[in-house]
């Protein structure tokens, strides 16, 4: 039975999903203005904020300028992300902070972001696995995580890769107790390369 560790899981992993595939939103913007700026950053909530230095470099935003956001639409997020426990608001002084649930959210997506963004060592990541029945909901944690770090299926629980798995992940599976049935391989020799990287959509 999945419980609320499975469902946070899936959680980062979609909030990482839509950051990526996306771009910057309001609520990602709340996350790591606090991450960077710290809880009275947004103390006052002006109608909008410029964009911090981490995330102009994260997302590609050119200019501070570029990047605001209504007064409405910060609070409806800073609402929704309250009530999902990632972040939380001081009553008496009225400015808020990253819960921990908040910075393990935070410092998931940047992991794997500033995985991405170093330049390919030229080998392929594969991996294999075969997950009992009675812990199927590991499966699309697995699959999910795959996906978000640019792997593609070559076979049914075979998927292959250009960057590394990251340490955190490899410790999410230690501590499940289901390493013994993941095998990770790193290669620099594969047969048919042409047809793999263009699955990855990657010229040769």
């Amino acid at each position: 039975m999945p419980t609320k560790r499975y469902f946070f899981q899936l959680k980062k992993r979609n909030f990482a999903q839509r950051l990526f595939n996306q771009g910057l939103n309001a609520a990602s913007y709340i996350l790591f203005s606090l991450k960077e700026g710290g809880k009275d950053f947004l103390r006052g909530l002006p109608d909008s904020y410029p964009a911090f230095g981490l995330m102009k470099q994260m997302f590609g935003v050119k200019s501070y300028k570029e990047l605001t956001f209504k007064k409405k639409t910060i609070e409806t997020n800073l609402y929704r992300l309250i009530e999902d426990g990632l972040i939380s608001k001081d009553p008496k002084q009225k400015i808020y902070h990253l819960t921990d649930k908040g910075k393990k959210v935070v410092s998931y997506v940047e992991n794997r972001y500033l995985i991405l963004k170093k330049p390919w060592d030229g080998k392929l990541r594969i991996v294999i696995f075969d997950i009992p029945e009675k812990r199927k909901h590991w499966r699309r944690i697995i699959r999910q995580e795959l996906l978000l770090m640019q792997f593609q299926q070559l076979q049914k629980s075979v998927y292959v890769g250009k960057y590394p798995i990251p340490a955190s992940f490899i410790k999410e599976i230690d501590d499940a107790g289901l390493r013994k049935y993941i095998f990770i391989f790193t290669v620099d020799k594969v047969d048919r390369p042409e047809e793999i990287l263009n699955l990855l959509k990657e010229e040769k």
